[in-house]
């Protein structure tokens, strides 16, 4: 039976399929074109019929990933349970596969100004989303403060997310009571 025709889309998304595998079985610069190609069944040629280069390809998964987590950014947000929602209930194999892909390409942006920049785009539209939600949801309205406060949930995200290999589940009920403690301080209740 003949298999149906595929259309750009599809083809664009098996390519960065393909090199997120890559990427996080191998790292940045070991993940080759040809492996990537093999991996998506086609040729290289094909692969830059789609993307000029690696830093195209780039720019597309992290524009997917913004879009997903803009997506589940409401949620995450919410205070209650933060900690058992997203760093115990929510490591996974796609919670594994994210953190090693987010680490590689953060990595890739401190050696290339041009990755940097699709990074520093993604972040300045996720920062944007995450002050509108608090600016709805909590009782602040100083875009500045809130912008701190983005800045340092974003880091205390991060940390955990990085971290997640070395930190002891479960967590104690200790440190429940800390993040508890400092989301409340952070996004304080109407």
């Amino acid at each position: 039976m003949k298999k149906p025709p595929v259309n750009e889309q599809q083809r664009r998304q098996q390519i960065m399929d393909a090199f997120i595998v890559h990427v996080v079985e191998k790292g940045f610069h070991k993940a080759s074109m040809a492996e990537m190609a093999k991996t998506a069944g086609l040729s290289v040629g094909q692969i830059y019929r789609y993307f000029a280069h690696k830093e195209d390809i780039i720019r597309a998964v992290v524009a997917q990933k913004t879009e997903e987590y803009i997506e589940l950014m409401e949620d995450f947000l919410e205070k209650r349970d933060w900690l058992q929602r997203h760093f115990e209930e929510g490591v996974d194999a796609d919670f594994h596969q994210n953190r090693i892909l987010t680490m590689e390409i953060k990595a890739e942006a401190n050696r290339s100004p041009a990755i940097a920049q699709i990074q520093k785009d993604a972040d300045e539209r996720l920062h944007a989303h995450a002050i509108e939600i608090i600016k709805r949801r909590y009782a602040l309205d100083d875009e500045v403060d809130i912008k701190a406060r983005v800045d340092f949930l974003v880091a205390l995200t991060e940390g955990l997310f990085y971290r997640n290999e070395m930190i002891e589940r479960p967590f104690t009920d200790a440190a429940y009571r800390l993040y508890e403690h400092m989301l409340n301080e952070l996004l304080p209740d109407a």
